[in-house]
């Protein structure tokens, strides 16, 4: 079947193997080497996209092109040799997709990319210089973006981020129980009605000047950025599914869940499950040393508590999945739905109680990026000194 996709491509040279790529949970993927004429060997990634997820792949792919395109017009704009965006290979009648049909008559979508060189993903890392790094790459991401048009973008994912609506559906697919396990998560289910006050804390005003529309990922985890393997600086953001309208908040806040949690996503020892505050630290000062200048005094103010909310989210998210039967993310055995939806809650709770230290670590962190706009910053928004005098001298990353 892949050998037939690949035929579909603008591919140049001799196939010499595929290997399936087991990460990610969503789309399935596959590493394809090809031998040109010249003897040097160029690999491409090979995805079956899944439409159980992403319903209309064109949008998806319209997206994909329009932001990569406009990335690169950027990047030679600065002169900036040292990065990369995602290459999508064409068809070989010019389109970002094929087709072919399963044997139910069911389209199958796959599309392929040039495989990046020279670099390597983690897929966790306590390397606080990685942690800094995932954050500068998304924080540069956003700052490269951030005129392009809103109205090229396609909603992929309907109300992907809005963590009210999701509250709201799990609350109905409760009251549904259509696979009899509600009664098993009744404790989970309570933490979550606990906290439905802060669901709506980013929607209510995206938008408005206050939380602008911005262009955003949505999947901002460590292991989607390839790293350079000499240098260890980001070379390319990837993964750009969900790239939609959104607010910064989801990727800054998505971006710290991730990368900034002790433990797995599905961790049993639910004692292990915390929020590091150094490769927190380390994160937010990758983020702001790109995303400094470009933030409203809201979007500042609400950052720590993005964190906070993401993670609730997600644990609403994996719970619903659960309840429903785990028809959305991949799982790898019985009840992991459920082990991912506690780790989440046992992460909510820590960011609790560190909220307040992480929030002045970011108006601090802030305002040494940005201390031209620090000194006119209303008393409200300014750091509190949690940390302590000097805290910049404590934890330092380079860029």
């Amino acid at each position: 079947m892949i050998k037939e996709i690949l035929n579909k491509f603008n591919i140049e040279g001799e196939l010499i193997n595929i290997t399936e790529n087991h990460s990610g949970n969503i789309n399935k993927t596959f590493v394809a080497t090809f031998k040109r004429k010249d003897g040097s060997e160029r690999k491409y990634l090979i995805q079956k996209i899944n439409t159980t997820v992403f319903a209309e792949p064109y949008k998806l792919m319209k997206n994909i092109e329009g932001v990569t395109a406009y990335l690169k017009r950027q990047m030679i704009k600065n002169g900036d040799t040292t990065h990369q965006v995602p290459e999508v290979i064409k068809t070989k009648d010019n389109k970002l997709l094929c087709y072919v049909n399963d044997e139910t008559g069911t389209r199958k979508y796959y599309r392929i990319y040039e495989f990046i060189e020279n670099a390597v993903s983690y897929d966790q890392s306590q390397d606080k210089e990685i942690v800094y790094n995932t954050g500068k790459a998304f924080g540069n991401f956003q700052r490269l973006l951030g005129n392009y048009p809103m109205s090229k973008l396609e909603e992929t994912i309907k109300d992907f981020h809005d963590t009210k609506k999701r509250y709201d559906k799990l609350m109905d697919d409760i009251k549904i129980d259509s696979e009899g396990r509600v009664a098993e998560v009744a404790n989970e289910i309570v933490f979550i009605l606990m906290r439905e006050d802060i669901c709506s804390l980013i929607m209510d005003d995206l938008g408005t000047e206050e939380i602008p529309y911005r262009v955003t990922h949505n999947d901002t985890k460590v292991n989607n950025v390839m790293m350079n393997k000499d240098t260890g600086d980001f070379l390319a953001v990837i993964d750009l599914d969900t790239v939609m309208p959104g607010s910064m908040l989801f990727d800054y806040g998505d971006g710290i869940r991730s990368t900034a949690c002790t433990a797995k996503e599905d961790e049993h020892d639910l004692s292990k499950v915390k929020m590091d505050l150094d490769l927190f630290k380390a994160y937010t000062d990758g983020y702001l040393s790109e995303m400094s200048e470009s933030l409203t005094y809201e979007e500042l103010s609400l950052m720590a508590e993005s964190v906070r909310i993401m993670t609730l989210e997600l644990a609403i998210r994996f719970l619903n999945d659960y309840i429903n039967g785990d028809t959305y993310f991949k799982t790898d055995y019985d009840k992991q739905n459920l082990y991912r939806t506690r780790a989440q809650i046992a992460l909510v709770k820590d960011i609790e109680s560190k909220l307040d230290l992480m929030d002045s670590y970011i108006k601090e962190s802030y305002s040494e990026k940005y201390k031209k706009e620090f000194e006119t910053m209303p008393e409200w928004l300014k750091p509190t000194g949690a940390f302590g005098i000097g805290l910049h001298t404590v934890f330092t990353v380079t860029d």
